[in-house]
Order: C-alpha cells, then structure tokens, then sequence
C-alpha cells in the first residue's frame, strides 16, 4: 500500500478522538486507519507493538514509526498550524517519547466522555480496514 496505514487501539476514546482530529485536519486523505487489534495490524506489524496498545503506529513504505515519531510523521500531512509538529522528529527522541509515554498512560482518564459521536462519511468509511 502506498498509503500510510495509522494503526490505533480501537477500544481507546482518546485514540478515536484523534484519529477524528486526523480526519478534520489532514490536507488529503492520505492515511488509512486500521485497529491495532485487527486483522491488518496482526498481517502488518511485529507481534510486539499488536500487544502494546499504548503506542501508535504508523506504516509507510515498509518503514514503521513509533510514539512520537508517528506523531510527528502524521504532523507532516496535517493543516497548517498543526503541520508545524512534524519539526519535532528534531527533539531528542528519548524525550519526545517520555512526553509520549505520559500521555498515553493518562489517555483514558485524558480523554472526554462523550454522549454523541460523530459518524463517519462514507468516504471516510472506506479509509478505515479492520
């Protein structure tokens, strides 16, 4: 696939919620969405990041990006101001992931619970594999 695949763990409000923010902000529909807990993921990733939900994943071109490097990777692909996080692949990656690494230990009580959801346009539909 010549798209970026953005695995998420699909049980995660907070993980949704930006897998959303991707949708509203990305200059093109250049990434694909798929569960870590999915087929696609299980036939794509190593066994080990499938068990961490913790960490997001981007595949691109046989290349897999971790924490905040698949932060910054989807930065690059995002509306302006946003786009300027992709300059963080500059930041120590051991610190970057630090700050990474918190977040996603508080993701949950991080993320807002939320009576409505938004339902996804049937060509976002078609972006999303399981």
């Amino acid at each position: 696939m010549s798209r970026p695949i953005l695995f998420y763990d699909g049980d995660c409000g907070f993980c949704s919620s930006a897998v959303q923010f991707i949708l509203d902000h990305e200059t093109s529909e250049s990434f694909l969405f798929a569960p870590l807990q999915g087929e696609l993921a299980a036939q794509e990733l190593p066994g080990v990041l499938v068990k961490d939900l913790n960490t997001v994943v981007v595949k691109h071109q046989n290349v897999i990006y971790t924490k905040s490097q698949a932060i910054f990777f989807v930065a690059r692909y995002l509306k302006k101001p946003y786009h300027f996080m992709h300059f963080g692949k500059y930041i120590p990656k051991a610190f970057s992931n630090q700050l990474y690494d918190i977040v996603a230990k508080n993701r949950y009580s991080l993320s807002k619970v939320s009576k409505t959801c938004k339902i996804p346009s049937e060509n976002e539909r078609k972006r999303f594999i399981h």
